[in-house]
């Protein structure tokens, strides 16, 4: 049985004059596969999501993980104490939780630990086609849900996440990273594990609070991060918040 940790995703907040990442293709967007296979991570780790609400820091981490494993580096990534020490960084020392957006523009300009984020871009939520792409593309989507205690029983034991799981109480936002996916819904990490959520919970969670999703480039992957986009406006826009 696994354990979840704490939530701390603040409600969602899109930068005034930063668009969609369809917005800056340059041409149509190749197609992703039909199936994205979770890369191969031989621990993702809690990072402090234990006790302490850094879920959009930890999931930060995890995107750099994920393109590490992408790519074939071999690379070494902040623990957990390393993790929490960012986020009270960020946060002020209070454990007062993150908005998504906010912490990326935060990240771009400041780093990682040696890792940066050099772009970002929304993706519209509804938007299945282009959030696959953005998965296979860039190695991983970062993601703002919703979460309920059916959600959390749920991962406990191992379960789908699905729209039966959304019909409880909700307790707040979480930030997860979707790495993988196929014809049923997204493979994500979240509190150190893989967790399966449907596209028909993805979709329904806007009816039970605001869900977000994020394109980060991290100039990891090989042959650059471009992937047919505009990387020139897509940089000029992020210049200007």
């Amino acid at each position: 049985m696994r354990e979840h940790g704490k939530l701390g995703r603040l409600p969602g907040r899109m930068p005034t004059g930063l668009r969609t990442l369809d917005y800056y293709a340059a041409g149509p967007l190749p197609r992703p596969p039909a199936e994205l296979e979770v890369p191969t991570v031989a621990h993702w780790g809690m990072l402090g999501n234990t006790s302490k609400g850094n879920c959009g820091v930890a999931g930060c981490e995890h995107v750099f993980m994920a393109d590490a494993a992408v790519s074939g580096k071999k690379e070494t990534f902040p623990d957990a104490q390393e993790c929490v020490g960012y986020y009270l960084q960020y946060t002020g020392g209070q454990d007062a939780g993150v908005q998504l957006a906010t912490f990326l523009l935060y990240v771009r300009k400041n780093g990682y630990y040696g890792h940066r984020v050099e772009a970002f871009a929304p993706v519209h939520v509804n938007d299945l086609q282009t959030l696959r792409f953005a998965t296979f593309a860039y190695g991983a989507i970062y993601l703002g849900i919703v979460v309920t205690t059916a959600m959390q029983n749920t991962f406990r034991e191992q379960g789908v996440w699905q729209v039966a799981t959304l019909e409880s109480t909700v307790l707040g936002g979480h930030c997860v990273v979707g790495v993988g996916y196929d014809d049923v819904g997204i493979d994500v990490v979240t509190w150190g594990g893989i967790q399966k959520l449907t596209y028909a919970a993805w979709a329904e969670m806007s009816r039970y609070g605001d869900t977000e999703a994020f394109a980060l480039l991290t100039g990891e992957l090989d042959n650059g991060d471009g992937r047919n986009i505009n990387y020139a406006t897509l940089q000029r826009d992020l210049n200007r918040l």
